[in-house]
């Protein structure tokens, strides 16, 4: 069988992942190893993610999940978010296939999780993986975000909103289109193949933190922006 078409299991997943630097707890590597299975399956019937075996694809997709959310528990985005256990709305612009909002499950749960999704067929699949892998409190919310996104604000009054794109739209409208739908209190994450700069920075953000990784010979960044005067 070609090693694209294998299913891993937790204990190869926590093996790989080892390789790349990252230890992972039996929890987080059985969630990986489902979501890896499901993507693999999914990817022959929808046009979810390129040819890639599950180990590549571990490296250079799902990464950026526990990359996220290191970078969400340092001491720059601390400053941003919530103190404590305090609820943080996560609303993931263009989830797609679910990366990385996904495999954050797995290590940073703050609150309520949207997986914001336009098309039809991946939103099939994201609600088909959240089932199966039994994320409570992640949710599928299919259409265009400025349907969408209104109505989980009112279903959620007063919480901190943490928006996130990975490759919903190039992130400095990203940032105008989230104070157009958005109410404070909120924070915004992108991550870009590109650094983000305060001089591109729209008026009335800050950039709070901001941190880059390698990923297979490249480098990847994620940024977190406040709308308050918090700089770095």
């Amino acid at each position: 069988m070609p090693q694209s078409d294998t299913m891993p299991d937790a204990a190869a997943v926590a093996k790989a992942a080892t390789a790349l630097g990252r230890a992972l707890a039996p929890d987080q590597a059985a969630l990986l190893a489902g979501y890896l299975q499901l993507l693999t399956r999914f990817r022959r019937k929808i046009n979810l993610v390129g040819p890639q075996d599950w180990p590549t694809m571990l490296e250079t997709l799902v990464a950026d999940s526990w990359h996220l959310a290191d970078f969400l528990a340092g001491p720059e985005a601390k400053r941003v978010l919530p103190p404590g256990d305090a609820l943080v709305l996560g609303l993931d612009f263009g989830a797609g296939a679910g990366l990385p909002g996904i495999g954050l499950r797995a290590f940073f749960n703050r609150g309520p999780y949207y997986l914001l999704e336009s098309r039809q067929k991946r939103c099939v699949f994201l609600a088909e993986a959240t089932a199966r892998l039994h994320l409570s409190g992640v949710h599928v919310a299919e259409g265009r975000v400025e349907r969408t996104v209104p109505d989980i604000l009112a279903g959620h009054p007063g919480a901190f909103v943490l928006c996130l794109s990975r490759a919903f739209a190039p992130w400095p409208r990203f940032l105008t289109l989230c104070r157009e739908l958005v109410r404070e209190p909120l924070a915004v994450v992108t991550m870009t193949g590109e650094a983000t700069t305060v001089e591109e920075t729209p008026p009335g953000w800050a950039l709070a933190a901001a941190a880059s990784y390698p990923v297979a010979g490249r480098t990847r960044h994620v940024s977190l922006f406040s709308g308050s005067a918090t700089s770095m």
